[in-house]
């Protein structure tokens, strides 16, 4: 019996026709992005209009969402804010309010230990339903409003209300009784903490978002009765024999500026209390060495 075998049909892609077309997607393949990309560089797109239309305040802006300082925000720079957006013409250059304008009293300790921080850069940025005030927002920065509010803050619980000698004291007791937890810059990494074996963790100064959210108020609590659940002491009643400090109810509000001042910095406060320091160290050299100084230059004895 013979056995026929079915005839096999080779395609040979790259012959005839196929081979063409294809020859041809691959050299468009090839030049087309070349001369895409000779053409766009050979071409320009021009844009109608000049900077201050192609940018708006409302693409940085956000929602109604608080926008945090990557800095500690400065009183000194809020009272420029204040003078700036006219405040005085409602609270008074004082902030004590003015009449027909305002009753609120920003220089009341009782009110202003009882806000927080977060609640009023909302108001002051976002307003508050059912009451009529303006935003900051459509006038100033972020950064700026929270510079507002540590200004307003300042006329009722100034942020170091107490002169150099006492808080170069108080950082002395916050770094004998304070540090060994909370770290001596507030960071919460202090000695007792090394490695973050205690739980919960100590307080971080630094973190705004918590500390925002508290008032004096809270801080004092905290600082006077301490927090049990927390491994936090209460200091009210104390006493701190080697600095001859006893931790009464002035001495708390005290430490609660000071915690405040991780929040928050008086920039011509920090700047007296750094001349204070230089005068200081200048009344301590020697008759002698303060003569040399005063010599003009190039004289010699």
């Amino acid at each position: 019996m013979t056995r026929f075998n079915k005839p096999v049909f080779k395609f040979n892609p790259y012959s005839g026709f196929a081979g063409v077309a294809t020859s041809l997607l691959v050299l468009l393949l090839v030049v087309l992005p070349a001369v895409t990309l000779v053409t766009g560089c050979a071409e320009q797109v021009k844009v109608s209009g000049d900077d201050t239309q192609l940018v708006s305040k409302n693409v940085t802006k956000g929602g109604r969402e608080a926008i945090y300082p990557d800095d500690r925000p400065s009183e000194p720079d809020g009272k420029v804010v204040y003078e700036k957006l006219s405040c005085a013409e409602c609270h008074g250059a004082d902030g004590k309010g003015v009449s027909g304008k305002s009753t609120l009293d920003l220089t009341s300790k009782e009110y202003m230990r009882k806000q927080k921080p977060i609640d009023q850069y909302m108001f002051l940025a976002f307003g508050k339903d059912g009451l009529t005030h303006p935003l900051t927002l459509e006038k100033a920065s972020s950064q700026q409003t929270w510079n507002l509010v540590y200004y307003v803050r300042s006329l009722a619980t100034p942020l170091l209300p107490m002169g150099t000698k006492d808080y170069e004291q108080v950082v002395a007791v916050f770094g004998g009784n304070c540090a060994v937890c909370h770290g001596p810059k507030g960071y919460g990494d202090g000695p007792l903490n090394k490695y973050n074996v205690l739980e919960p963790n100590p307080a971080n100064f630094q973190n705004y978002r918590r500390f925002y959210d508290r008032t004096d108020d809270v801080l004092y609590d905290h600082i006077a009765n301490g927090i049990k659940w927390e491994g936090m002491p209460g200091f009210l009643g104390k006493e701190d024999k080697a600095k001859k400090v006893k931790f009464d109810e002035a001495y708390i509000w005290k430490l609660v500026a000071y915690v405040r001042a991780f929040h928050s910095t008086n920039k011509s406060l920090l700047a007296a209390s750094g001349a204070a320091k230089d005068a200081q160290a200048d009344s301590a050299k020697p008759d002698e060495a303060k003569k040399d100084e005063a010599k003009p230059a190039g004289e010699t004895k």
